[in-house]
């Protein structure tokens, strides 16, 4: 499947800075294979694009939320071993309905879905809805933005389960595609991936 005649409109640039943010605007919009490349060639940052075409640069994270991550990569990936599909980090973007391309912290994609594409065609960012994807929320990240990410991103481009963790507070938001959201707080539990992954469980109690 090729994606390279997707040229998002009146593209913007953003930066993430403390406090504020600068944008360097693209008239002309800018292809979706430029966009790759500059995803690619900048491997060190974690890079989205919104529908309006604005792209997003975010900073690394720090060791507190990366490792809180690596708990649900390490799971998900022990499962997908066992059960098939594919588990992946936050490294990976996936194009969405909506034109957008996001990165979630932690992912899986069933093996039927994956089966649609060639070894080459994953090498770029391909038109795949994980149906399970975990949000951690970091210390510098707002609550309600990571709320409305959820609900407008992932849930509205077709992902049947999102988990939203906060672990500092020891709350989780299980959101799912019938428009439900169910809230957890304490950790001292086990949650479970219901109908969307079977036998898919983790232990909240390895948070950080």
């Amino acid at each position: 499947m090729s994606v390279s005649t997707l040229t998002p409109p009146n593209l913007s640039f953003e930066i993430r800075v403390p406090a504020s943010s600068i944008e360097l605007v693209f008239p002309e919009g800018l292809s979706h294979d430029a966009f790759e490349e500059l995803c690619f060639t900048n491997k060190q940052l974690r890079i989205e694009r919104e529908p309006s075409g604005k792209i997003i640069i975010m900073s690394p994270v720090a060791p507190y939320s990366g490792d809180n991550e690596a708990e649900f990569i390490a799971d998900l990936k022990l499962y997908a071993r066992q059960n098939g599909g594919r588990a992946y980090s936050s490294q990976v973007g996936f194009l969405l309905p909506d034109s957008s391309v996001r990165m979630p912290d932690a992912s899986y994609v069933t093996e039927a879905d994956a089966e649609k594409y060639t070894t080459e065609e994953l090498k770029h960012f391909v038109l795949l809805i994980p149906v399970f994807i975990v949000e951690v929320i970091s210390p510098s990240d707002k609550l309600s933005v990571a709320k409305r990410k959820m609900t407008e991103t992932w849930m509205a481009n077709g992902v049947r389960l999102g988990w939203l963790v906060d672990v500092e507070n020891e709350m989780l938001w299980i959101y799912r595609q019938d428009g439900s959201i169910e809230t957890v707080s304490g950790f001292d539990r086990t949650i479970d991936g219901e109908d969307v992954i079977p036998g898919f469980e983790f232990d909240l109690r390895n948070l950080m």
